[in-house]
C-alpha cells in the first residue's frame, strides 16, 4: 500500500498524543521536580480507558478509506 507521507489521518498514535496534551494541560499543577514531570504523562496514559485505544485501532479502515478517497490530501480525521 502506498503510505502519503506525514500522514497523521493514519497515525492512530496521534490521536494518542492529542488526548495526552489535553490531559497536560487540564492538569493545573507545575511539576516542581525531574520526577513529577516524567511521572504526571505517565499516570495520564495509565488513565486512559483502553477502549478509547481500541476506538483508535478501530477507526484505521475509516481513515484509510477517507485518505484514499482524498487522494492523500486533508480528511476529516
Amino acid at each position: 500500500m502506498n503510505w502519503p507521507s506525514r500522514s497523521s489521518d493514519l497515525n492512530p498514535i496521534e490521536r494518542l498524543w492529542d488526548v495526552l496534551e489535553k490531559g497536560v494541560k487540564a492538569h493545573h499543577t507545575t511539576p516542581a521536580t525531574l520526577t513529577e514531570l516524567w511521572t504526571s504523562p505517565a499516570d495520564i496514559l495509565q488513565a486512559i480507558p483502553v477502549e478509547r485505544f481500541r476506538k483508535f485501532v478501530e477507526s484505521m479502515p475509516r481513515r484509510v478509506a477517507a485518505v484514499i478517497k482524498a487522494r492523500g490530501g486533508p480528511t476529516r480525521y
